[in-house]
């Protein structure tokens, strides 16, 4: 029989919590996570043409950089709802590793991922780190581009146990039709057969908008039904060994039976393990060709969870309790009127002006209401709330528990940043004063941990007169992108901006060029070296009797007693500790012993904003770097002596600001140079080339770029440091996995599956614009991907070579 495709009403209905799907799309680059959301969206009725990546009309990929390039820099969101199963929040991600930190954002507030493959590439460099990046959150897998020369499912399958180290419930398998007419005799891909459901479903080669059913049960005769049943006995047996209650309906009531096991238990089966990210669900398809995608929504539907299913925000505050209703979704603290909200993304819009994407994880959202925001210490009114779609906003009144949605008005402007935390009341419009002032108004989500910058390049006002205006436009870059990273040489009395990648820098270069007519030159690109301190500073005093006190000293974080590198604020017995930005530095204030002998906090200003200005200040001077070149210092701990006193009556931190800065540089300064290091970031570097260019790759990487390699693996090797890497090796040889149809017609066109994985260590210095000479060692063969690894310092014999060059 022949299946119309239906498309629901686009509006927005009110559906429990339990029907809400906070997804991203996660991927390698060109795996096709762009136009898969296109289909996504096209067959859940939210558009009614298909927008294309090359042509640059795709609903997510709106930026003109994106559309110029064909590439996603950053993350887009849009909302539907698929025939009434559940409303699904997605969140599109690049995959190009210099926008990891859009990736790291999504994932922080998202409740699950589809992950895509290339079907002829595999388990790539980029999807072995999003698939790390984003650990215990339940993921699908969609392998993508079967209808491609050389795909390989069942390859795909392999990779995907040894390379990320998960098990597979593979839900459905490539159905091939062969090709009576086709000169190659090539099979060609035009469905999936349903393993679950025991259905063949083909997609009509005329109009893919019809599926073609069939009961695979008839079909016993046919070529493909061995390989449907082993399929089906595979998948009961793996989710049987972590399911009691599978194995019990298998033996009492199918009687043993593979084919009578109910696929209404196969499916709570594997929503059950896939929750608890025992198995990975894994389907396959053609986005491009519109195959597969309505049961890849439906496995969204099916398998990934609900807010109420998902992992529970992670809180500054561990003690206060979290309970989930099936009505209201979360509910913290046992107060059903608070509301507590993530802020991960600010943009600015030319036309709607600043916008911040938030999730709420509690209560109830109101635009118009006041709100708290407990990372600065500062109420502020909100404006209109707006779902996003793409660039295009959908106003709406609340934003309830499990929902992403955006902030909108004139008076959130510079209220809010990314990583902020928001606590407002469910129901009163300024209900701050409801709430306990030591317990739901510190409560913070744990903020985003950003990567550090490893590029930079100085940016110069093209005159006077432009500096102003320059000064503006970076700031509102790296409010909208915190990965960015603005500096000043205070010798040259240059302007740096750093950021993650030669791609993310292009990338901001162009914004302030072109986006926001800044008129400015741009110089290249470099870098970024660091400082250090190999030791402790003097302790700095300020005591000037009218009531501010306070004693501090700058340490090496590796000279501590015992090394705490929180990734967040984070309060211990004795001190609390918070994490500066992105370079391994942190501010250390010991308990105030006035205000913990007594329990009573007397002065004006709050203890929040003296935390911030403390902040502020070692932010400012760490960052004007050390006495080598004034290279940021890094891995540095501002520590705060627990005696430190305010005037009870003062209300405005700007005292504590100029004190704090003065102690930190005074402590610095009567350090001798001799006790600060240059360090240089050092890069993971993942190499795939053929078996034929592995010798020249190799002796190039450890020679002119100084890499040292540290393994050399097949295409099918788990990494060999991973925990449990032999156990999925030996999963992978005995799991049955039908065979690739199409690998033969791929070999048969000279086409090489030899491909051997070079995992390395390098300096970045050495790696600027490697993949040029990739390209020209491998015939264009190679790729290659790399990521931060962290700073390693600089022996003096080469300390020199390297500042000539920076």
């Amino acid at each position: 029989m022949t299946m119309p495709l239906l498309f629901p009403i686009c509006r927005r209905l009110f559906s429990s919590v339990a029907k809400m799907r906070n997804i991203g799309i996660i991927a390698h680059i060109d795996a096709g996570k762009t136009t898969t959301t296109e289909r996504l969206l096209y067959y859940a009725g939210k558009i009614n043409r298909i927008g294309d990546v090359d042509t640059g009309d795709t609903i997510t990929d709106y930026l003109p950089q994106e559309r110029a390039r064909g590439v996603t820099i950053q993350s887009a969101a849009v909302s539907f709802d698929w025939q009434g199963k559940c409303r699904i929040n997605l969140i599109d991600t690049p995959g190009h590793a210099d926008f990891s930190f859009e990736v790291i954002r999504a994932l922080k507030v998202l409740d699950g991922c589809v992950t895509i493959l290339d079907a002829v590439a595999g388990v790539e460099s980029q999807t072995e780190k999003v698939w790390k990046m984003s650990n215990g959150i339940p993921k699908i897998c969609f392998i993508n581009k079967m209808d491609r020369v050389g795909a390989g499912f069942s390859r795909t399958l392999k990779e995907i146990i040894t390379r990320l180290n998960t098990r597979v419930a593979v839900i459905n398998i490539p159905y091939f039709q062969e090709m009576e007419n086709n000169k190659s005799n090539e099979p060609k891909f035009e469905g999936v057969i349903d393993i679950i459901d025991k259905k063949l479903l083909k997609w009509d080669n005329e109009d893919a908008d019809q599926v073609i059913i069939k009961d695979m049960t008839e079909m016993t005769t046919s070529s493909i039904y061995n390989d449907f049943l082993k399929s089906r006995e595979t998948l009961i047996e793996t989710l049987s060994e972590f399911d009691e209650d599978l194995v019990e309906h298998f033996l009492n009531e199918a009687d043993g039976d593979y084919l009578a096991v109910s696929p209404t238990v196969i499916h709570q089966s594997i929503k059950k393990l896939s929750l608890s990210n025992v198995v990975t669900p894994v389907l396959c398809g053609s986005s491009f060709r519109k195959i597969g995608v309505q049961p890849l929504l439906d496995a969204v539907a099916s398998y990934l969870p609900s807010p109420l299913e998902a992992r529970l925000p992670e809180l500054n505050n561990k003690d206060l309790p979290i309970k989930r209703d099936p009505r209201q979704g979360l509910i913290i603290n046992n107060s059903k009127n608070l509301t507590v909200a993530l802020a991960f993304k600010v943009i600015s819009d030319p036309v709607r002006g600043t916008m911040v994407f938030v999730r709420v994880y509690s209560g109830i959202l109101r635009s118009g209401n006041t709100v708290f925001n407990s990372t600065m210490g500062s109420k502020f009114k909100i404006g209109k709330l707006v779902l996003m779609n793409g660039n295009v906003p959908e106003e709406i009144n609340v934003l309830r528990a499990g929902e992403i949605g955006v902030l909108t008005g004139a008076t959130i402007v510079g209220k809010v940043f990314t990583s902020d935390t928001i606590i407002s009341h469910s129901i009163k419009k300024d209900g701050i004063k409801a709430f306990d002032q030591k317990k739901e108004l510190t409560l913070q989500v744990n903020p985003l941990v950003i990567p550090p910058p490893v590029f930079s390049m100085v940016v110069e006002p093209k005159s006077l007169g432009n500096k102003e205006h320059m000064e503006a436009s970076l700031q509102r870059l790296i409010i909208e992108d915190p990965s960015l990273h603005i500096s000043k040489d205070f010798e040259t009395g240059e302007t740096l901006l750093s950021g993650m990648g030669e791609l993310h820098l292009e990338i901001a270069g162009d914004k302030l060029l072109n986006d926001m007519a800044a008129e400015v030159s741009l110089g290249k690109m470099t870098v970024s070296f660091k400082e250090t301190i190999d030791d402790c500073t003097a302790w700095a005093t300020h005591d000037d009797g009218k009531g501010y006190k306070m004693s501090l000293q700058v340490c090496s974080i590796h000279k501590l007693p015992e090394k705490v590198s929180p990734t967040v604020l984070t309060e211990l017995e004795h001190e609390t500790w918070v994490p500066l930005r992105n370079d391994d530095n942190y501010l250390v204030v010991e308990n105030n012993e006035r205000y913990n002998s007594n329990g009573v906090w007397e002065p004006l200003m709050s203890y929040q904003s003296i935390i911030n200005a403390l902040s502020s200040s070692a932010l400012a001077i760490l960052q004007r770097g050390g006495k080598i070149a004034n290279f940021p210092l890094y891995s540095c701990v501002v520590r705060v002596k627990g005696d430190w006193e305010v005037p009870i009556d003062v209300e405005k931190p700007s005292e504590v600001l100029t004190i704090s800065k003065n102690l930190i540089m005074k402590a610095i300064r009567k350090l001798e140079k001799d006790k600060f290091s240059l360090l240089e970031p050092i890069m993971s570097v993942a190499v795939t080339v053929t078996a034929n260019d592995l010798g020249k790759v190799s002796q190039d990487l450890t020679g002119s770029r100084n890499a040292t390699i540290v393994s050399i693996e097949n295409s099918l090797m788990a990494d060999k440091d991973s925990e449990g890497s032999l156990k999925f090796q030996s999963i992978a040889e005995a799991q049955y996995f039908p065979k690739d149809t199409t690998l033969k017609m791929a070999q048969l066109k000279n086409r090489t599956f030899d491909m051997k994985h070079i995992l390395a260590e390098a300096p970045l210095h050495g790696m600027i614009s490697y993949n040029k000479k990739l390209r020209s060692l491998t015939q264009g063969r190679g790729e290659f991907d790399m990521e931060y690894h962290g700073m390693s310092k600089v022996n003096k014999s080469r300390e020199e070579e390297l500042l000539q060059k920076a």
